[in-house]
């Protein structure tokens, strides 16, 4: 689970489904394409040992992040390069299971952003976010 007291954006789903499962389809840092519906391409490559991805956006825009830390059902990464002028930007997807074998998948991160720009940039995250969450439960009906 993340520690949301230093999170600027967090946003979460309850799914029905074992988080095993859920896992398996949304936990391949490398692939996040094959399951998040603004994602267009998902390629990995690999600089001095170390996972990085290039996510393209439907709309042409480009991420460029690398993976920090994995854990059971979980990861982190940060983003190297990307369109919006976030710095410090980290986030963890994790899958959290549920006592009644259902889970949640809770995305956040953290970063900085420009000065006057906090509100617009949270909005940006946490709909980048939500876009993704969304599209999981018709994934698992």
């Amino acid at each position: 689970m993340t520690d949301s007291s230093h999170d600027r954006v967090t946003r979460m789903i309850r799914l029905a489904t074992p988080p095993e499962t859920v896992w398996r389809e949304i936990g391949d840092f490398e692939h996040a394409a094959g399951w998040h519906p603004a994602f267009a391409s998902s390629e990995a490559t690999e600089i001095e040992g170390e996972r990085y991805r290039r996510i393209t956006t439907t709309e042409g825009e480009q991420y460029f992040d690398r993976l920090i830390e994995t854990g059971p059902l979980r990861y982190a990464y940060e983003t190297v390069e990307g369109p919006l002028a976030l710095s410090d930007f980290r986030a963890i997807l994790a899958c959290v299971a549920e006592k009644d074998g259902g889970c949640h998948v809770y995305w956040s991160a953290r970063f900085e952003p420009p000065e006057g720009q906090e509100r617009q940039a949270d909005e940006l995250v946490g709909a980048l976010f939500e876009i993704g969450l969304a599209a999981l439960p018709a994934r698992f009906a």
